[in-house]
């Protein structure tokens, strides 16, 4: 039960990060920012390892596979749902994304031998349906997604983000489940992705034109803490004990979170058919948390 809400805080605190990112990300543009908020996930995460004195180091295995959940998850991951929302605009990418608790689901299966029973298989499809619904039937008023470029390309790159993310927790499900500190996990691909991202950010296009005030730096730094440094840390709690297609299908509430944000931060009230999405979500947790 601690591992369930732990994933349901991660889709929350990730779901605080997305909005207030948005401009960060248009000034700093998604390499780059990518890596401002990875440097502060590091600096937020290193200071309670060591103040718990948890320094217990992982075995050059464990190392490996978070090195490999990292590079999975952080720079390939990420690029791919850059250029997906490029393609296809943040509707349709989110959308296209939400598979990759299904893909969790599966790859757990298939490589990890982890069953879940007919109400929690019900469960994980109440909640990916629902998170589909509720980024949909979005609030109205709302900016219409359009699609620049191949819409096939665009699709390719956003199912390869969510695939790839899928493996990035698989990968590391292992790693956290023989007991391994979540926030030196977390400290430890958090690294690893930021080297990578920052090999990336001095290639071109890696950089941004755009003037950086204290306020872009401020949102990109406080995205890092709370999504890659609280939500990881959460997400990777919850893989301790729970299967990869429990944690992913929980943590994937996110974009059913973000509306009640939304509405508090724009004033506009979600559609209908968005809560109806939320209430589909909400019955699809109560499942997989029934102990059934």
């Amino acid at each position: 039960m601690l591992s369930d809400l732990a994933a349901l805080a991660a889709a929350f605190s990730i779901a605080v990060s997305n909005v207030i990112a948005p401009s960060a990300v248009r000034h700093l543009g998604p390499v780059r920012f990518n890596a401002v908020r990875l440097a502060a996930a590091l600096l937020s995460m290193l200071a309670p390892v060591t103040l718990r004195g948890r320094w217990a180091a992982p075995s050059h295995h464990q190392l490996l596979l978070l090195a490999a959940s990292s590079l999975l998850g952080v720079v390939v991951a990420d690029s791919c749902f850059y250029a997906a929302l490029a393609r296809l605009g943040p509707r349709l990418t989110a959308v296209v994304y939400a598979s990759w608790t299904a893909f969790a689901a599966v790859l757990g299966y298939l490589l990890l031998d982890e069953t879940l029973s007919t109400i929690k298989i019900i469960g994980v499809g109440c909640i990916l349906g629902g998170v589909c619904v509720a980024i949909i039937f979005r609030q109205p008023g709302a900016i219409s997604d359009e699609t620049h470029g191949s819409l096939r390309t665009g699709l390719l790159f956003g199912l390869a983000a969510a695939l790839f993310a899928a493996a990035a927790v698989l990968v590391a499900r292992p790693v956290m489940a023989a007991g391994l500190d979540p926030a030196l996990a977390t400290s430890i691909r958090a690294a690893i992705g930021l080297a990578g991202l920052l090999t990336l950010s001095v290639m071109p296009g890696g950089r941004s034109s755009l003037p950086v005030d204290r306020s872009v730096m401020i949102r990109s730094a406080l995205s890092g803490v709370l999504g890659m440094g609280v939500g990881m840390t959460l997400v990777l709690f919850a893989l301790t004990s729970r299967p990869v297609g429990i944690v992913s299908s929980l943590s994937s509430t996110t974009p059913v979170m973000i509306l009640p944000l939304l509405w508090w931060s724009t004033g506009l009230r979600p559609a209908p058919a968005a809560w109806l999405g939320a209430a589909l979500a909400v019955t699809g947790v109560i499942a997989i948390v029934s102990g059934l």
